[in-house]
């Protein structure tokens, strides 16, 4: 669990703070230069952390409902109502990386391999192996990504 001290800064410190973090991110052109930052500043725990949101706001934005995707991406209940609720309130940030993603040629290739992962994933076998019969039929989406 993320641990933040007692004391806390002076508003205006930590907004500026803020600022340059959100400045820095936005500075980094490449994937790589990216990478090397998250690399140094998350731990390997944290980062499959982020990347599971991610995973998760993409399979509520395709219809997906909170508790499969709770069973798919094996995270608390409470971590898809929390992406859930952002998504449909607040998320702004959200939708913008869908969207540049759903641009992006990588996104044709992780499309692909979700759907067969979810293919697997909700065959007979696998869905009774996972879920042993919890989840009803119709929160299975009929159209492909």
């Amino acid at each position: 669990m993320t641990q933040i001290s007692r004391m806390p800064l002076p508003k205006g410190l930590e907004e500026q703070m803020h600022s340059l973090f959100r400045r820095a991110l936005a500075d980094l052109h490449t994937e790589q230069d990216v990478g090397n930052f998250l690399d140094d500043l998350l731990s390997p725990t944290e980062k499959i952390m982020l990347a599971k949101r991610l995973a998760i706001a993409i399979l509520l934005d395709k219809g997906y409902d909170q508790r499969t995707v709770h069973s798919i991406m094996n995270v608390s209940v409470t971590t898809v109502n929390n992406v859930n609720f952002w998504l449909k309130t607040k998320g702004s940030g959200y939708r913008i990386v869908l969207k540049k993603l759903k641009e992006q040629k990588e996104w044709q290739e992780l499309k692909g391999d979700l759907e067969e992962f979810l293919k697997t994933f909700f065959s007979k076998n696998r869905q009774r192996q996972y879920l042993r019969g919890y989840l009803p039929k119709k929160s299975i989406p009929q159209e492909p990504l």
